[in-house]
């Protein structure tokens, strides 16, 4: 499974919401978003994005920055990402599962 994927998946088993940026600095398509096809659609629909995943009492968890491109081994989608104890958890996570 592509890691963006697993993250988000992730995040939302957990009960967390996901923002992405796509870029576009005037209005980010998600914002808090606990529903797994909208998030993803809007992942998919460019090349390079930020998912920010927020607690349910608004902590910020995490950040991940996404690249989708051809031919990329599972793991590199998630490119880089803050180094906070929900993504450790979550790299932690990915690893065993794949």
């Amino acid at each position: 499974m592509k890691a963006y994927k697993h993250l988000v998946k992730y995040a939302l088993g957990l009960g967390h919401t996901v923002s992405v940026d796509d870029g576009d600095y005037d209005d980010m398509p998600v914002v808090n978003s606990q529903g797994y096809k909208e998030i993803i659609d809007a992942i998919e629909s460019v090349d390079i994005s930020n998912i920010y995943i927020t607690a349910a009492n608004g902590e910020k968890l995490g950040t991940a920055f996404i690249v989708l491109e051809f031919n990329q081994e599972d793991e590199e989608s998630v490119c880089d990402y803050s180094v906070t104890p929900f993504m450790d958890s979550w790299d932690r996570e990915y690893m065993i599962a794949n």
